[in-house]
């Protein structure tokens, strides 16, 4: 190699100094890692690996946050599951004062000073609900709905919380409206401050008579008559026409709207028994039957008046239905008949017009109708007794329905069936529900989920509904409870009868009352004797006699707590309740009534009347809504429940017997409100807390993943900053040599 001696570019000392710029860089990036204790200090460290770092930051600044929300949120949380608890403990001790209250033992002072003790109770519960607040927000008043806690470090992560409202005026026992019926002795459901004020929970039947019929396809044209209690009838025409074998409910609604639409006081609806579509017509209860016949056939002929011998001459065709009973019906005071062709003519006295046809003929009782401006006459003329026109070819069949199956099977009335046998008595099963299975029963839409209940039989008692009701209640949120109570007005006079509970069909643990009711001094009959004879049977019967003053008048209040039928019969006849109410012979009344003023109800029960059946009503209950579909089978409207007059926490009032038993129940419901208030409370806070938990498990790995991307390697960057060093020491003490180097050239120049 040969040995340069060039002065005026030193190339080993630039390369020495390159080489120590490089060691300088090196040895200021570990300087910095350790100084810092962070790999990536910029984005020029490691550009990607800074932007995973940053990220990684966000998620974790996030985090942090999200901690401190969530702790914010749990005391959020615990403020109000403490006040929630602090009202459970004051409905507590409302419902043991409400329950003290419903007892017998109390005066109506005792109960005055209880309610006052509950209106502090109920005062303060409405207080905790309007002054319980966390950061000036309200938590109670049900203005703390929908609120979101932010648990999260991204956006949405969140968990949704609401505290219902719990004021007063919100909490309680969701009920529904009645549905009154008229032409009843109770109207369907008889309910009176929610059916707990005495005699106020009640359906009295036979409200209506009842019979079912099941039909074909075909043509129908007929009368349909109501036999009155007073005797006489009333009737009217039906034409219809049904398709299908048997027609489905929608085709036989034709029929039920036809007649229901008559006027005459039989009202039509459709039922399915078992898949078939089944007719019920029912009619005001006492009256004694229902009948068909065929419509009267209209015949028209003509009349000629003789003025000289003053005698009329009625021409009729031979065609005429019936003539030949015409003939032998007509009055003596006929001068002749006389046949004239396919015609016969009656001659008779114009004077004895009015006593042409005589009653009972086939000609109805109305005279003929003389046109004397044409000479023409019509009259009307029965069918001959059949129970449809000729040319109907429809049939159907009365049939009797028990446990929501054909019993039995009357009679089949068709265009040839006399209409002396289509003559319907009552149907034996009476009573106001009405059957129903499956899609076709109650439906209850409550606030965790939906289900059916089926009703049986249209006696069926309200307890054995309640049962299904409860049965289900896991599934719906919605309970029952029965209860049957019916007041009434009692005559003096002497009363022999068979109280029963269980259905008219099937009546259970009957036993024979007899009593007399007498006037006390004060005028109004006196109920202690017929109190008793009930009284001593109430263990047997379950149903228990009580009595009120109500307007000066006294009542007769039969209870049965549990919700079983209530039967009043003269006995019993093959099992079943005989057909009239009280014993022949018996001279009393009871006449049912409802509320504080007594409005009458329906027929009187007495030796005349057919017997009655009591059924409870149904009472439902639940904290929040819920909808009952075809509630009006049991007295209900099928509609969306709420918190009526009476049925809300700040209504509640144990002044009074009746109201202590209907605090019990409303305060059930708040306290069931409150308790799945609380349970979501803790629910929630539960939730929170382990969200929390989870962020801060969270932030710890995103912190580690963060440092694997991040953070210096020490004992790594110690060592390359030692190496660092050392080069540069070398790099430093070889550029002092290669500066030796130059300088030692100078030694060659001459010296002057």
């Amino acid at each position: 190699m040969a040995i340069s001696g060039v002065i005026n570019t030193n190339t080993s000392t630039l390369n020495t100094l390159d080489a120590l710029n490089g060691t300088q860089g090196g040895l200021d990036t570990y300087l910095q890692q350790l100084s810092t204790g962070k790999r990536i200090n910029s984005p020029a460290d490691n550009p990607a690996d800074y932007a995973i770092a940053q990220r990684f930051q966000n998620q974790i600044n996030g985090l942090n946050q999200a901690i401190a929300n969530g702790n914010q949120g749990v005391s959020l949380v615990q403020t109000a599951t403490g006040a929630v608890q602090n009202q459970i403990n004051l409905l507590q001790q409302i419902r043991s004062t409400a329950v003290q209250a419903a007892n017998a033992s109390n005066t109506s002072s005792d109960r005055q000073a209880l309610q006052g003790v509950v209106s502090q109770l109920l005062a303060q519960v409405q207080t905790i609900a309007t002054q319980t607040q966390f950061n000036g927000q309200n938590l109670l008043d049900g203005t703390f709905a929908g609120a979101a806690f932010q648990v999260g470090a991204n956006s949405n992560q969140i968990i949704n919380a609401a505290v219902g409202n719990a004021l007063t005026s919100a909490m309680g026992d969701h009920i529904p409206a009645v549905s009154p019926y008229s032409d009843s002795y109770g109207c369907n459901g008889a309910f009176v401050s929610g059916g707990f004020a005495p005699g106020g929970a009640f359906t009295i039947t036979p409200a209506q008579t009842s019979a079912y019929f099941t039909f074909s396809g075909g043509s129908y044209d007929f009368y349909i008559f109501r036999g009155l209690q007073n005797g006489g009838e009333i009737g009217s025409k039906i034409k219809v026409t049904l398709t299908g074998n048997p027609p489905d409910t929608q085709e036989l609604n034709k029929m039920a709207a036809a007649i229901s639409s008559a006027g005459i006081k039989i009202s039509g609806t459709t039922q399915l028994v078992n898949g078939t579509p089944v007719l019920k017509l029912t009619y005001p209860a006492n009256d004694k039957d229902i009948s068909f016949s065929g419509p009267p056939y209209v015949t028209s002929g003509s009349y000629d008046y003789n003025s000289q011998t003053n005698e009329i001459t009625v021409t009729l065709p031979d065609s005429a239905p019936h003539l030949n009973s015409l003939l032998s019906a007509v009055n003596q005071n006929v001068v002749s008949v006389t046949k004239t062709g396919s015609s016969t003519q009656l001659t008779y006295p114009a004077s004895g017009q009015r006593y042409a046809f005589i009653e009972d003929s086939n000609i109805t009782q109305n005279p003929p109708i003389i046109n004397s401006s044409s000479g023409s006459i019509t009259y009307t003329q029965n069918n001959g007794g059949s129970a449809m026109a000729p040319d109907s070819t429809g049939m159907f069949q009365e049939v009797h329905i028990e446990n929501d199956a054909f019993s039995s099977r009357g009679t089949l009335i068709t265009s040839n069936t006399p209409a002396s046998e289509a003559i319907i008595p009552p149907n034996t099963y009476y009573g106001s529900f009405s059957s129903g299975t499956g899609s076709s029963g109650l439906s209850i839409q409550g606030p965790f989920g939906s289900a059916q209940v089926d009703v049986n039989t249209e006696t069926e008692s309200a307890a054995s509904i309640t049962t299904a009701v409860n049965a289900v209640s896991q599934q719906t949120g919605v309970t029952a409870r029965a209860y049957t109570s019916a007041s009434f007005l009692v005559a003096t006079g002497s009363y022999t009868f068979t109280l029963s509970n269980g259905s008219s069909g099937l009546p259970r643990n009957a036993v024979n009352i007899s009593a007399s009711v007498n006037n006390a001094a004060n005028g109004q009959p006196n109920l202690n004797a017929l109190l008793t004879a009930v009284n001593q049977h109430t263990a047997v019967t379950g149903i228990a006699a009580s009595s009120r003053v109500i307007n000066g008048k006294p009542e007769l209040i039969l209870t049965n707590a549990n919700g079983d039928n209530i039967n009043i019969s003269a006995g019993l006849a093959n099992g079943q309740l005989a057909s009239t109410a009280l014993a022949a012979g018996s001279t009393g009344s009871l006449q049912a009534v409802s509320g504080s003023t007594q409005v009458l109800i329906g027929y009187p029960i007495n030796s005349g009347s057919h017997a009655a059946l009591i059924q409870g009503a149904v009472q439902f209950a639940s904290a929040s809504a819920y909808r009952i579909n075809n509630g009006d089978m049991i007295g209900f409207s099928s509609q969306v429940s709420r918190l009526q007059s009476g049925s809300a926490l700040a209504d509640i009032d144990v002044s009074t017997q009746e109201g202590a038993q209907r605090t019990i129940i409303i305060v059930d419901q708040a306290l069931n409100y409150l308790n799945q208030q609380a349970s979501e409370l803790g629910a929630t806070q539960t939730r929170i807390q382990v969200s929390v938990a989870n962020d801060q498990t969270s932030a710890t790995n995103m912190q580690s993943a963060q440092s694997t991307v991040q953070d210096a390697n020490i004992a790594r960057a110690t060592s390359q900053l030692t190496k660092y060093q050392i080069l540069q020491q070398a790099g430093i003490s070889t550029l002092a040599q290669e500066n030796a180097l130059q300088q030692a050239y100078l030694k060659l120049l001459p010296s002057g």
